[in-house]
């Protein structure tokens, strides 16, 4: 059941992250998320919530790593629609 949650809450943070936080002007909202995630798999692993086995390391290690990702695109996102509402308004 903590994995279920742990994905659920995956998945929500980082479509929070690509469409809300890092898809806006200021590029220092969107590492909000990818910090917190670095806290919170840091503090699973300190408190023994999460094992130190492999695979929940490479889980935690995905996790982070997918948080830079959606931040990296959501940035792209809002340079695109940047691009755009500057070529409409020419």
């Amino acid at each position: 059941m903590q994995i279920v949650l742990f994905l659920i809450g995956s998945v929500f943070a980082l479509l929070l992250e690509k469409y809300i936080f890092a898809n806006n002007r200021y590029a220092w909202l969107g590492a909000v998320i990818p910090v917190l995630s670095i806290g919170i798999v840091t503090w699973l692993l300190v408190s023994a919530r999460m094992t130190w086995g492999f695979a929940d390391l490479i889980i935690g290690v995905v996790f982070v790593f997918f948080n830079f990702i959606f931040w990296s695109q959501g940035i792209a996102l809002y340079q695109r629609r940047k691009k755009m509402h500057h070529a409409r308004k020419a």
